[in-house]
């Protein structure tokens, strides 16, 4: 599914619409009326009602901040941690930091992860184990033959050993085959957690001569316009440079990093 909006009325109408609903299906499974549903989704509803968000939320499985576009975690502050499925033990270790939650989250998220843990059950299972002894047995049944005919026919028993010798090699017990595929699946999964965590840890490409040019008119500017009204302060200036560069993809944290420099800096010329 695409990304989806940041206001209410967007996020409501493709959650709705992913899960494939008329507005009509919705009002029937919630018990909201299709006509506030209608008025929602169109925006012609300024503030929605606690009882329908709730009621909305707890259809769709998703906190109410998330419907607002307070946030984009969707999932209820208050799940429960046995809902997730996992032992005391894996929720230790994640909750106290032993394991890297981000690494965790980059595998957990890979396409290939479902697929993974799939074969991993079938082969702690010994799911398949039955079909490769049918197969080797019938290898087994392929040699067997082949050595009594090289018996009855000495002229080409040196080849034969040969290929005897080959088809034996076909032989792979079950687990053989899975910790292949399991070995596999794994170096493909690592290979693309990789490849996003490089991309989220790359080194920022250098700002162009020019750009820096006009970051810093625009930030001359605005304190120009601050300028004629009253002095200006290590405040208005903070407030310049974060405002500006929060455009350039700086998260909450970076920013606030830099308010405080900017304040420090700024004062000290004050």
């Amino acid at each position: 599914m695409s990304e989806l909006g940041g206001t209410i009325n967007e996020r409501i109408g493709d959650l709705r619409t992913s899960m494939h609903l008329s507005q009509t299906e919705l009002s029937e499974k919630t018990g909201i009326p299709t006509s506030v549903i209608s008025r929602i989704e169109s925006g012609k509803t300024a503030t929605v009602g606690h009882d329908v968000l709730a009621k909305l939320a707890l259809f769709f499985n998703v906190s109410a901040d998330y419907l607002l576009g307070l946030t984009d975690v969707r999932m209820r502050k208050n799940v429960e941690l046995n809902q997730l499925g996992l032992s005391n033990q894996a929720l230790f270790q994640i909750l106290s930091g032993k394991v890297n939650s981000h690494i965790l989250s980059l595998m957990i998220e890979n396409k290939n992860f479902p697929r993974f843990l799939d074969y991993a059950q079938a082969y702690f299972e010994d799911a398949n184990a039955p079909a490769f002894q049918s197969r080797n047995a019938l290898i087994d049944f392929g040699i067997d033959a082949l050595k009594d005919y090289a018996k009855e026919t000495p002229e080409i028993r040196k080849e034969a050993n040969h290929d005897i010798n080959r088809i034996n090699a076909e032989k792979i017990t079950f687990s053989e085959a899975s910790m292949i595929k399991l070995r596999d699946i794994m170096m493909s999964i690592l290979k693309d957690m990789k490849e996003s965590y490089t991309s989220e840890h790359a080194n920022p490409a250098d700002i162009d001569p020019s750009q820096l040019t006009e970051m810093m008119n625009v930030m001359y500017e605005q304190a120009e316009e601050i300028q004629q009204e009253r002095p200006v302060t290590a405040d208005d200036m903070t407030s310049i440079v974060v405002n500006y560069l929060s455009h350039t993809g700086l998260n909450e944290k970076a920013q606030e990093l830099l308010k405080e420099l900017c304040l420090q800096m700024f004062k000290t010329k004050e």
